[in-house]
């Protein structure tokens, strides 16, 4: 079950990459994640890696405005996760975007599995990423890392 679901995951994404105005599937963007840090209560599952090194490929301002991305890395348990986004960002300065970002994120270990919604900041080669969510506590996620425009 979750092999088909990674496929219409993977296809639901890859769909609106074909619908670009000049026809060009080359990526924009290269993001290496490499970071995170973990705040607030956790509960019994607070043991986390926060290395996170991975590739994501990110194709900026397609079909409806958006960047779409695709990648993977090593998930807050070390197992590998796949990494499926859409994300409306804007410019808020010469260097600098801020954004919100729904991710699709499928560990292929105990890592999480789900929809991930979180804002991001990216300022020339850095981004910083903030997830969070509310159960009894507040916790959530802080990822960083670096951005390379592959120039298209």
């Amino acid at each position: 079950m979750q092999i088909k679901s990674f496929f219409t995951a993977l296809s639901v994404a890859l769909a609106p990459l074909a619908a670009t105005a000049d026809g060009s599937l080359a990526p924009d963007v290269l993001q290496i994640p490499l970071a995170s840090h973990h705040f607030g209560d956790w509960g019994e599952s607070s043991d986390f890696n926060e290395f996170n090194p991975g590739v994501i490929l990110t194709w900026e301002d397609r079909l409806a405005g958006l960047n779409y991305s695709i990648g993977a890395y090593k998930d807050s348990k070390s197992a590998t996760a796949l990494h499926l986004s859409a994300a409306k960002m804007w410019d808020i300065g010469q260097y600098t975007q801020a954004g919100i970002v729904g991710a699709y994120i499928h560990s292929f270990g105990d890592g999480y599995t789900g929809i991930a919604p979180s804002i991001q900041l990216n300022h020339k080669y850095i981004f910083v990423n903030v997830a969070t969510g509310y159960d009894d506590d507040f916790y959530g996620v802080v990822g960083t890392g670096i951005t390379i425009p592959l120039g298209r």
